[in-house]
């Protein structure tokens, strides 16, 4: 099993809660996690119905903008940010009602040496749980194949929610 979701408090120290920033959070996220802004993308997450298919969306860009779209990583980062993001809007996100000026949650994709890594803040406090595996369920297999798929997956709280990430290799 390739989970690391023991709550780590240093990550927790270092990244700052998304929600009540100005808006435009790459540059302070990339620089909160060490990591340079040209090697990091966001995208704003909500409860609305076309909120899932604009960040699959968004992750096919960024793939591409890094030259990536083609490489044999391409399609498991796709599936672990979707799942990420799907976890975040279906089970962390108040329903969609009224318009926000900022978005409640944030999809971030970080290139480093080796590895794209994925990470979803949203402003719920619950921790994740890689559940059994339960048979036929409709639900309930995001975590299953975020830890198939990563080479590593874990938490970390922030403010009053929390970023759940994922590492997949780059062959």
């Amino acid at each position: 099993m390739h989970a690391e979701n023991a709550s780590r408090p240093e990550a927790a120290a270092r990244c700052t809660d998304l929600a009540e920033n100005d808006g435009v959070p790459q540059e302070r996220w990339a620089r909160d996690l060490g990591i340079a802004a040209t090697r990091f993308a966001t995208h704003g997450l909500d409860a609305g119905p076309e909120s899932l298919r604009r960040a699959r969306a968004f992750v096919r860009d960024s793939l591409e903008r890094w030259g990536l779209e083609s490489a044999p990583c391409a399609d498991d980062m796709a599936l672990v940010a979707g799942e990420l993001a799907s976890n975040a809007v279906c089970h962390a996100l108040p329903p969609s009602g009224r318009p926000v000026s900022l978005p409640p949650a944030w999809l971030g994709l970080a290139r480093q040496e080796g590895a794209l890594v994925c990470a979803v803040n949203d402003p719920s406090p619950d921790a994740p749980v890689l559940r059994e595996d339960e048979g036929f369920l409709e639900r309930g297999r995001g975590l299953r194949i975020i830890d198939a798929l990563s080479s590593s997956w874990g938490w970390s709280p922030t403010g009053p929610g929390k970023t759940v990430w994922a590492r997949v290799l780059v062959a």
